[in-house]
C-alpha cells in the first residue's frame, strides 16, 4: 500500500495526492492517473495537480480508489474522467453551464428569467455523461470484464440540476464532493483484483498486482 505524505509522483506518471487534515486519514489518498503526455498527442488537456475534483475527491477516498483523467480506450470518444475502486466503475462528465434545469413530462427545460419561464432544453450534458457510461460498459464487456458502470453529471455551483420524482435522468447528478464519494463507496462492488484489472485496461501503465500462485493438488 502506498502511504504518500505529500503529493509524489512514480516513474509511471501516476499521482499520489494526500488528504488534507482531519477528519480525513492523512497517508490514504485515492491515485491520481496522469494524462499528460497522452493528453498532449491528442490536443486534449491533461491532468494537472490543479484539477479541483481530483483533488476534492482524492480527500475523501483511499488508496483503493484510481482516478483517471481524459480517459478514450480503443478510441472511444474521450470520458472527462473515470474513477475505479471498491465501489465500482465511475465515468464522470463534467459541467458548468449556467442556469437552472429541470426534467418534466419526458422532456427537459431551462428556466428563461427575462419571460420567467421554462423553455425546451437539448440536455447534450445528460446526454453525453449517460452514453460515456454506456460506452466505458460495453468497452469492459468486450475485454471480458463483467463489471457494472456508474455514469455521473458533475455540476459546478451555477448549474442546477433537477427532475420530478417520475422523471430520473438516467445518471448520478452531483455537485458536491462530499456527496458523490460518499455515494460511490457506499457499496462494495468490485474486488481489488477486479480494480487492478479495469486499472490496467484503462492506464496500461499500471501494473497488474501479481497474484498469488495456485498450489497443486
Amino acid at each position: 500500500m502506498i502511504r504518500p505524505s505529500s503529493p509524489c509522483a512514480d516513474t509511471r506518471g501516476t499521482l499520489i495526492v494526500a488528504r488534507p487534515n482531519p477528519p480525513y486519514d492523512p497517508i490514504a489518498a485515492m491515485i491520481l492517473h496522469s494524462q499528460r503526455s497522452r493528453a498532449r498527442r491528442l490536443g486534449l488537456p491533461g491532468f494537472a495537480p490543479g484539477d479541483r475534483w481530483a483533488s476534492l475527491l482524492a480527500g475523501r477516498l483511499d488508496d483503493g480508489y484510481h482516478y483517471l483523467r481524459n480517459v478514450a480506450p480503443a478510441g472511444i470518444p474521450r470520458i472527462d474522467a473515470v474513477v475505479v475502486g471498491p465501489g465500482g466503475t465511475w465515468t464522470l462528465r463534467f459541467e458548468d453551464e449556467r442556469g437552472s434545469f429541470r426534467k418534466r413530462n419526458g422532456h427537459w427545460y431551462r428556466w428563461n428569467g427575462s419571460t420567467e419561464s421554462w423553455v425546451p432544453w437539448e440536455a447534450q450534458a445528460v446526454t453525453e455523461a449517460r452514453l460515456a457510461g454506456h460506452r466505458l460498459l460495453l468497452y469492459l464487456e468486450r475485454a471480458g470484464l463483467q463489471a457494472a458502470v456508474e455514469p455521473c453529471l458533475v455540476v459546478s455551483t451555477v448549474m442546477h440540476v433537477t427532475w420530478e420524482p417520475d422523471q430520473r435522468p438516467g445518471v448520478h447528478v452531483q455537485a458536491d464532493p462530499s456527496g458523490l464519494a460518499a455515494r460511490i463507496a457506499r457499496d462494495e462492488q468490485l474486488t481489488a483484483s477486479q480494480v487492478d484489472r479495469i486499472v490496467a485496461l484503462l492506464d496500461p501503465r499500471q501494473p497488474v498486482r501479481q497474484l498469488a500462485p495456485s498450489t497443486p493438488g
